[in-house]
């Protein structure tokens, strides 16, 4: 496991490396879970490439957007293998994350994803995060769920049409 999670604020940014795309010109960016837990546990494929568009974007003070259900999500792992000081890192980590705010689930948000779960037959979680995004204004996602793509309102980027092989 890297050390990617520890509970500081990360450092100066610089940009991408070459060959390293970073998806710009969005003021609003949903980040799904799978995102952060790719980065938390320095996936040998994702983690340089997550980190790359991260950096880029807290630099140019992108606003970045995850649900509040991405704790769940992000935690359930180390919890799992009974390590609880790890989860609880994660979540200080995003907790403290610069440009990133958790979006509390409401009404509004559980009303869209009813509606997106109804029109494009998505799970539950992927509905509230989706409907997080759409409710705050969000142009972009980043995930790696193709089936994100068929969702309307909402730019979706999937990392593995980003990574290098």
């Amino acid at each position: 496991m890297s050390d990617r999670y520890v509970a500081e604020q990360p450092g100066l940014y610089h940009l991408a490396p070459k060959g390293l795309y970073v998806p710009e010109g969005h003021e609003v960016i949903l980040i799904d879970s799978c995102i952060w837990i790719y980065y938390f546990e320095d996936h040998p494929r994702y983690a340089d490439l997550i980190d790359a568009m991260l950096t880029q974007w807290v630099g140019r003070g992108t606003a970045l957007l995850t649900s509040e259900l991405s704790l769940l999500e992000i935690k359930t792992g180390p919890l799992r293998r009974e390590k609880p000081s790890v989860a609880a890192e994660y979540q200080l980590y995003l907790n403290n994350f610069p440009g990133l705010s958790l979006i509390p689930i409401d009404q509004s948000i559980l009303n869209h994803a009813a509606r997106l779960r109804a029109r494009c037959r998505i799970k539950t979680p992927d509905a509230i995060i989706i409907a997080t995004g759409l409710e705050q204004g969000a142009t972009l996602a980043i995930t790696n769920d193709q089936a994100w793509k068929g969702i309307d309102g909402m730019g979706v980027v999937c990392l593995e049409d980003l990574a290098v092989p």
